[in-house]
């Protein structure tokens, strides 16, 4: 029997009066659910083609097809190489799916490795930097903003300052340094900007000490607390945050980017290990993730925690201000030694807590390859530790290497003066004569920049190691000592210098004039010396034979 007329109406009536109620329901229900999440996104997207735009408002709920449409196009201008493109189309997606965080770190990294690198990085350094400090704030300002609790976000940032501003495989690193140690120290002043006459130079959110934000936990002037607010505002960071890091792991140099990779992993591991340390052996978070807490977390958490000890491993070899720009230097800062031996042993320990806490599953081995790394840096900082004249903690470290790992020495039983000289011999090669006498010519050349800025321990532990490098090459060569023997360490110092004070000497005439004053040095030393060689001149031969006369007959 079939529904006819009034009847099937009335029933179908129903029917969508039904539906439309529990449809208002269970909308209702799902829209609290996405406030309560943070995934409702609403704010207007800018700055859209009239194309786009118009088909977002059309479109409405699909923004994420957009997204997509636009992201399959993004990796083909990638494949092609037309970054700048690229830029602004991520820029589009980033606005359509803020809630994305992959695409956060492809935008970013484009701008800081792809379109910076198309700029010369000696003639015009600026121009990356530009870039450079685009792809940074396009994470921290905006990808964290949205994503608050993404372990990948953390890495990428952490990653930039390690990595691209930190490391040394970019033409313009130097600048790069330079710069943020310039943002770090100077305070655009009260009209908030840059470049005007009211810039207070050595403010800044750091100012002129290392741990300049201290001053900022209870600010007591106004300077204070303009700087408290560029801090928060700007760079998005807190005092108190940076204490509790610099207590954790310093202390650091925070002119310098070392210290901000190692912030920013810091966040994100916290972050994430109040997300997901869930249970411990006693049912209790206990602050060490196991490995399905890990995999629930992202792959990112091991990462951020690998970040932690790379960054201070790179501090140890330039984590001290030497000099603020624009003379700008930097170098060792063999005090946090101890530091990042303790970031390795507290990494390694953790990940074997992990491994053992999820049974037969965690047997990973990425504590012994951690291992690895953790024996090289020992070797780097006896040797350091040795250079800058501080025998004492160089002796100190050495025992404790060679217990931890035996093989950490090429040959059983050597003395520390002799691994340290090894080390040296590596880059010397074996007994070669003339690449010897430059690695010592290049230890005495160092041992005298020290001395001339007043580094009086490391121009003494450099030229303590020429003189013990010398001392083995001579020893090794034995009876062929005439043939190829180095000459008499004086010599070898005098050379050095003179090529330092001869005239037209290509060092700074700053720096030569506080080493001869240190040296006590005649004021005319060095100007009765032949010039030094002029590297555009084509070397002059002798002159050649007159050709013979043409025959006439």
């Amino acid at each position: 029997m079939k529904l006819q007329g009034k009847a099937y109406k009335f029933i179908l009536l129903l029917l969508i009066a039904a539906f439309l109620l529990g449809t208002r329901y269970s909308q209702r229900t799902m829209n609290a659910f996405r406030e309560k999440n943070n995934l409702t996104h609403t704010e207007p997207v800018e700055n859209l083609p009239p194309t786009l735009a118009l088909t977002t408002v059309v479109l409405g709920g699909f923004r994420g097809l957009i997204a997509n449409v636009l992201w399959v196009r993004a990796m083909q201008m990638q494949e092609d190489g037309k970054f700048f493109e690229m830029a602004q189309l991520g820029d589009w997606i980033t606005k359509l799916q803020p809630h994305a965080d992959h695409v956060w770190r492809v935008t970013a990294w484009n701008m800081s490795y792809n379109i910076s690198v198309k700029f010369d990085g000696i003639k015009t350094p600026h121009v990356r930097w530009h870039w450079v400090r685009r792809g940074i704030e396009l994470i921290r300002d905006q990808g964290l903003k949205y994503n608050k609790h993404s372990a990948h976000l953390y890495h990428e940032l952490a990653w930039h300052f390690q990595h691209k501003v930190g490391h040394n495989l970019d033409d313009a690193h130097r600048f790069y340094k330079m710069a943020w140690c310039a943002e770090m120290m100077n305070d655009p002043g009260p009209d908030g900007r840059s470049g005007t006459e009211d810039d207070i130079f050595e403010g800044g959110v750091i100012g002129g000490r290392r741990d300049g934000y201290l001053d900022l936990l209870d600010p007591q002037t106004d300077a204070d607390r303009r700087r408290l607010k560029r801090l928060t505002e700007v760079f998005n960071m807190t005092p108190e945050k940076m204490k509790a890091v610099d207590d954790l792991w310093g202390p650091l140099e925070w002119r310098l980017p070392d210290a901000h990779a190692i912030y920013w992993a810091q966040q994100g591991i916290n972050d994430v290990t109040k997300r997901f340390d869930v249970t411990g052996p006693e049912g209790e978070p206990d602050g060490v993730l196991n490995v399905d807490e890990e995999k629930a977390a992202g792959g990112d958490f091991l990462k951020l925690r690998r970040i932690i000890y790379q960054a201070l491993q790179q501090a140890c070899m330039q984590g001290r201000l030497i000099s603020k720009p624009p003379t700008f230097d930097y170098g060792w800062n063999v005090d946090l030694v101890p530091r990042a031996n303790e970031s390795y042993e507290k990494q390694m320990q953790a990940k074997r807590d992990e491994d053992a806490a999820s049974g037969p599953d965690g047997d990973s081995g990425l504590a012994e390859h951690m291992s690895t790394g953790h024996k090289n840096f020992l070797r780097s900082a006896v040797y350091f530790l040795y250079v800058y004249n501080r025998k004492a903690e160089a002796a100190k470290w050495y025992d404790y290497m060679i217990n931890l790992y035996p093989t950490s020495i090429p040959v059983p039983g050597l003395s520390l003066d002799e691994y340290c000289v090894s080390r040296v011999q590596e880059d010397a090669g074996e007994t070669d004569h003339n690449q010897t006498k430059a690695v010592i010519g290049g230890l005495l050349r160092q041992a005298f920049l020290y001395a001339a800025i007043g580094e009086d321990d490391q121009f003494v532990g450099h030229k303590s190691l020429a003189i013990q490098l010398r001392n083995r090459f001579q020893k090794e060569i034995g009876i062929s000592t005439n043939r190829v023997g180095l000459p008499p360490f004086e010599d070898l110092e005098r050379q050095v210098l003179e090529d330092l004070f001869r005239p037209n000497s290509p060092y700074d005439p700053v720096l030569l004039e506080q080493l001869r004053l240190v040296l006590k040095l005649p004021d005319d030393y060095g100007k009765n010396l032949e010039p030094y060689p002029d590297p555009q001149q084509p070397v002059q031969g002798s002159e050649p034979e007159p050709a013979p006369a043409p025959d006439q007959n």
